[in-house]
């Protein structure tokens, strides 16, 4: 979730003698941090430092931008002394700086700058407020004498935006004693007026950009006090909104077109509330099309007509109603079977007393009634399943290896036979003996012959 946040520190009340010229009113910071706070203008969650030494508001600027998301929207705003060491360094007073020792009782810009490039965030809003001045009595010879603060150049990066109320040294010190005036806080005074009151808001578009906030508080401020110039730096993608116009109303000349009782007045505005409607904020649309949807009740049909074709186009297209959904077409009735009863045992009367032979499909005639089978039930239509094969049927192949056996079984019986009768009349008209050759394979072929006979049978 984006966040708006906002470090605002203000230090006016010093312990180095010769940084008490700061004539900036002390309210200042309490005002700003009053309307960036306000949820209907800004919505910052706002943290203020007021006379704090210079750690305590270092660690706050290092919380600050700390853990910072990409889209998180940070405000640093510091109000109070800027002083510019010898070579040409800048610092940042706080209530315990010391001139002699800046490094170690102020606040570097170097440690700024690193603070904000180390941030994720692409939103980075700087704001100083500060009258610059030399960190060193006039009578020690700086080696340089650029008056300018070159505060711009300290803080350039990405996603940065930086507004300063001067970039110039305005007063110097003669001893321990400042020299000349510092300048009042008149950029945070115009500041915060241009947020309150929504006058920064300079096209009217409902939001306050920093642009237009700076366009808004240099004009002011150069009016007022010639002498200083507030400059503006930024590198960041797309336009920082820091607030809303909550004042915002209707641009007089639209006001004033829409109240004349010429048609052609009215007919010229929708062009402007058209304008309103494509740059405005949520609240300056909504006002818009209040303004056109009037316009189309107008008693002109011209202007009527116009309207109604501009609201047209302002407005996203109307989502197409679905369309209802046809009820779906009630099944076809299948033919349900009847609930299969349980098959009763057969009574001893109806038992077909003729066996089944392999190979043949029964076919319950008329006089021999039963329950019906489950192949009964189907209805006509669906094809009947084929009957399982029979004992004993088989393929072409099975049927010519069958007859090869049967053929070579009574062949085995032809030989076994002949050989019997053989040995016997061998036995009867020869004295010598039976051969024992013959004797064996008489005996191996019989009993090849009961071995056959007994599968075939097995088989059938």
């Amino acid at each position: 979730m984006t966040r708006r946040l906002a470090l605002l520190i203000a230090t006016y009340e010093y312990q180095d003698d010769g940084l008490r010229a700061l004539a900036a009113p002390a309210h200042d910071a309490e005002a700003l941090a009053a309307v960036l706070r306000d949820p209907a203008i800004a919505g910052f969650e706002v943290t203020t430092l007021i006379n704090e030494p210079h750690y305590r508001v270092g660690e706050a600027i290092g919380d600050l931008y700390r853990d910072r998301r990409r889209d998180d929207l940070t405000l640093l705003y510091f109000t109070g002394h800027g002083l510019k060491d010898d070579d040409g360094r800048l610092y940042l007073a706080t209530t315990n700086t010391r001139r002699g020792s800046l490094l170690f009782t102020s606040l570097p810009a170097e440690q700024i700058d690193q603070a904000m490039s180390a941030s994720m965030s692409r939103q980075k809003v700087l704001i100083l407020d500060c009258c610059y001045s030399g960190a060193f009595p006039a009578g020690r010879a700086a080696t340089k004498a650029d008056t300018d603060v070159h505060t711009l150049e300290r803080f350039q990066g990405r996603g940065r935006t930086v507004l300063t109320a001067s970039d110039a040294t305005q007063y110097s010190f003669e001893g321990d004693q400042p020299y000349g005036t510092a300048a009042q806080s008149v950029f945070t005074r115009h500041l915060v007026t241009g947020l309150r009151d929504g006058s920064a808001d300079l096209d009217g578009d409902g939001d306050i950009t920093l642009d237009e906030l700076y366009s808004y508080v240099h004009d002011r401020v150069v009016d007022e006090m010639p002498q200083q110039r507030p400059k503006k730096q930024d590198n960041v993608e797309g336009r920082i909104i820091i607030a809303r116009n909550i004042n915002w109303t209707l641009p007089a000349h639209l006001h004033h077109a829409l109240a004349s009782p010429i048609a052609t007045d009215r007919l010229g505005a929708l062009d402007g509330l058209a304008h309103l409607h494509r740059v405005g904020n949520t609240h300056v649309r909504r006002r818009a099309l209040a303004e056109i949807r009037q316009l189309v009740d107008d008693d002109s049909r011209t202007v009527s007509a116009a309207a109604a074709a501009r609201l047209q186009t302002l407005l996203p297209p109307a989502a197409p109603e679905p369309r209802p959904s046809p009820a779906p077409a009630p099944p076809a009735p299948r033919a349900s079977s009847p609930a299969q009863p349980t098959r009763p045992t057969r009574p001893p009367e109806l038992i077909d007393p003729a066996p089944r032979q392999p190979g043949r499909t029964r076919t319950p005639g008329p006089s021999a009634p039963g329950p019906r089978s489950r192949a009964d039930t189907r209805p006509a239509s669906a094809p009947m399943p084929p009957a399982p094969p029979t004992a004993g049927a088989g393929t072409s192949r099975d049927d010519s290896w069958g007859t090869w056996r049967r053929i070579a079984t009574w062949l085995l019986r032809f030989v076994a036979a002949g050989l019997c009768a053989g040995l016997v009349s061998a036995v009867i008209h020869t004295g010598d003996g039976f051969p024992p050759w013959l004797f064996f394979i008489t005996v191996a072929i019989l009993v090849t012959t009961l071995l056959v006979e007994r599968r075939r049978r097995r088989d059938n």
